[in-house]
């Protein structure tokens, strides 16, 4: 049996890991949880698994929380507690489903420790996987991807020997604009960026989504798992979001994943990997599908996409300074201080004529630390563009 953390298990990743967790008591027992802010949902999470060990992110709820549990657990606090549940000595499964930066503490932690990480979180190997894959190298641990495009590919390069491949394509949906007309931009609202017609997500993500943002983001992540060169990856738009990656090899031909858009399929091959389990997902049925369609990447249309391989092709600290600055931007959108629009504009701004004297290099904080800056510097632009 296996020993699994769930870091973020009150949102949507989170949620579906246990789904699938319970689908096979006998091969899986859950060893830690974490939570944000959501105490009622952690609370009950924990209570119907007996979780030994707790997380959240305030010290006065994680009092409350262990003094209501029915059973005793340790419960910790904070940053700190996510590098504890991410090094206890019985995991031997840790799942970063925290969004944002935060997921690099205990994905550094876990990887130091040795671990196998099922990893959901895009913006830790994005902001530093250099550093993450020499923890790799030095502690042998792993990474597996847990979402739909980078777990697809994980599985179809081990179908060919990787001196055949020729390119890696991810695919994208294209998101709730991507056949408006791009002069009624302006008239986006966040509620309308919010509806993204295939995938339930969080806000960052489902906006990072509308942009194309995340796709870029995507990118660069496949760039740190597997190592290819830049111009060996590329994205094309498929709005049904049943092919979820394909890879083309010298010869021509290309090998493509397929399956419903439910992130339970990456989760589960992630946890039972290298055995595959039967998952609770309606199985795909060919016959049902009216069309698959693929489209190039407009790139007048999705400028974020182009400012995701320009800072790629920078290399580090450039796409640090991407997702950071995107961070602190949609948060901006969301608040309904800046537009649609002007999200990719100060990005590219940003990447211009943000200046550093050094680079984050090997420890954790140094990259949160700079990742603090970077949302400062883009927060004090906005406010100087609206004086």
């Amino acid at each position: 049996m296996k020993n699994v953390v769930i870091l973020g298990s009150t949102g949507s990743i989170g949620t579906s890991a246990i789904e699938v967790i319970k689908e096979f008591p006998h091969r899986f027992r859950i060893l830690g949880l974490s939570a944000k802010t959501n105490l009622e949902k952690l609370k009950l999470q924990a209570e119907t698994f007996k979780v030994p060990y707790l997380a959240i992110e305030k010290e006065e709820v994680a009092k409350a929380l262990q003094s209501s549990l029915s059973y005793p657990a340790e419960v910790y606090v904070g940053d700190r507690g996510l590098a504890e549940l991410a090094q206890l000595d019985e995991a031997d499964i840790v799942l970063i489903s925290v969004s944002g930066i935060k997921g690099l503490i205990p994905a550094y932690y876990a990887l130091k420790s040795g671990k196998r990480v099922a990893l959901a979180n895009k913006e830790c190997l994005v902001a530093a996987g250099d550093l993450l894959k020499n923890l790799i190298r030095e502690h042998g641990g792993d990474i597996l991807p847990v979402d739909s495009e980078h777990s697809a590919l994980f599985q179809l390069l081990k179908c060919d020997e990787r001196k055949f491949v020729k390119r890696i394509i991810l695919t994208a949906s294209g998101g709730p604009f991507l056949n408006w007309d791009i002069k009624n931009y302006d008239r986006i609202t966040p509620e309308m960026a919010l509806k993204h017609p295939t995938w339930q997500m969080g806000p960052r993500i489902t906006i990072d989504s509308a942009t194309l943002m995340n796709k870029g983001l995507e990118v660069i992540e496949a760039q740190q798992l597997f190592d290819f060169p830049l111009e060996a990856i590329e994205v094309i738009v498929h709005p049904q979001s049943i092919i979820h990656s394909l890879v083309e090899l010298k010869d021509g031909s290309m090998l493509a994943h397929l399956s419903q858009p439910d992130m339970r399929l990456a989760i589960s091959y992630a946890l039972n990997y290298p055995e595959r389990s039967t998952v609770n997902v309606k199985p795909l049925d060919l016959t049902e599908l009216a069309s698959l369609t693929f489209h190039k990447v407009d790139h007048e249309r999705f400028p974020s996409i182009t400012l995701a391989y320009e800072a790629a092709r920078k290399g580090h600290p450039y796409p640090l300074i991407l997702e950071a600055s995107d961070e602190a931007l949609v948060e901006a959108f969301l608040k309904g201080i800046i537009s649609f629009r002007e999200i990719p504009y100060f990005i590219e701004k940003i990447i211009n004529e943000f200046k550093f004297t050094t680079k984050p290099e090997k420890d954790p904080e140094n990259y949160l630390d700079f990742h603090r800056q970077v949302k400062d510097y883009t927060l004090n632009l906005i406010e100087r563009k609206r004086a």
